[in-house]
């Protein structure tokens, strides 16, 4: 007796990555995975955006957006003007001794800025995904307004385009309406800025609200001490600076306050490059209090000085501390 087993369809089969299932296919769009299932069962035919979006009723952008999502995630990649997996990205010759397995190094991939979808697709990819659906009636509960056909797109955009989650666009929306900010231009700027940085959980959309808050409180106690006013929000420069000088460098109030009146007697005016040049400086020399400031101070005013040696720029010094002008007037916003 001889046994056979009919397969029908199943004679015909192709692979997909796990990868997908497990860590894409949620927030991977429908017009995403059509697009991948499409290049995986012709990968050995030359198809280009227009053929692809042509079989499957979707537009040539649709189509570029769709392979750049897999791009972006590492499970494509562009070699020699053609798409590959990323893993086989990086072809090994016979006689390399580099091993196959030995994975390349992951370059950081800057999103480019999408189009907004048109009003058919939107409509479309509403009555297919609830639950795009359900965070479009929620965002008008938190925004207390409705959302205008170009706010419905934004959204869309975000994530069918960048590929944010529903709960990552919701979490968003809510911290910027925390600090007052909750327009559709901030969500947009900020959901792209999610994107590029790879911010596709949960987990990482609360590490990032966390940072960011601290950031702000860092700033707001910062340009208190300082006595300085903003009008609307502080500028990334002002957190960057602050978020530095508190919760990286963990100087006190005082040794801020005392390198804003340095920078004040010397320049005459506040200088945040000259305040970070100085607050540098002693974070380097391990100076964190104004005891070991002034026990430094009074040990270089023992020592016997040396003959100035000519040149270009000039030192001085300030209440025992020495300073190089041009230096410290030329130190950047972002010196580490």
């Amino acid at each position: 007796m001889s046994y056979q087993i009919n397969l029908g369809q199943w004679t015909s089969v192709f692979v997909v990555p796990s990868s997908v299932v497990d860590q894409h296919i949620k927030i991977a769009s429908e017009s995403q995975l059509k697009v991948l299932l499409y290049l995986l069962r012709h990968s050995d035919e030359d198809n280009s955006a227009e053929q692809i979006g042509d079989a499957l009723r979707l537009s040539a952008d649709e189509v570029q957006n769709a392979v750049d999502f897999w791009i972006e995630r590492d499970l494509l990649t562009k070699h020699d003007s053609a798409l590959a997996p990323a893993a086989a990205a990086r072809p090994v010759a016979a006689d390399s001794h580099v091993k196959e397995s030995e994975p390349a190094k992951k370059s950081h991939t800057t999103i480019s800025r999408a189009q907004r979808p048109d009003p058919m697709f939107v409509s479309k990819l509403l009555q297919e995904n609830t639950i795009l659906a359900g965070l479009l009636e929620e965002m008008q509960k938190v925004l207390n307004k409705p959302l205008s056909p170009g706010d419905t797109a934004t959204i869309v955009m975000l994530y069918d385009s960048f590929g944010l989650p529903c709960e990552v666009i919701f979490l968003l929306l809510n911290y910027l309406k925390s600090i007052g900010s909750a327009n559709m231009r901030t969500i947009e700027r900020y959901g792209i800025q999610w994107a590029d940085k790879g911010i596709k959980t949960v987990n990482d959309a609360e590490q990032e609200i966390d940072r960011m808050t601290k950031s702000r409180e860092a700033w707001g106690r910062v340009s208190s001490l300082l006595g300085i006013r903003n009008v609307g929000n502080p500028t990334k420069a002002q957190m960057e600076n602050a978020d530095r000088w508190l919760n990286i460098w963990q100087f006190s109030d005082e040794m801020i306050t005392e390198a804003y009146e340095r920078c004040v007697n010397t320049k005459g005016t506040y200088n945040i490059s000259y305040i970070n040049a100085i607050l540098k400086r002693w974070y380097e020399k391990g100076i964190k209090s104004l005891d070991t400031l002034q026990k430094e101070e009074s040990a270089k005013q023992r020592k016997p000085k040396s003959k100035a040696k000519s040149g270009k720029g000039s030192v001085f010094s300030v209440e025992g501390a020495s300073f190089d002008v041009s230096k410290y007037e030329n130190a950047s916003l972002f010196d580490d």
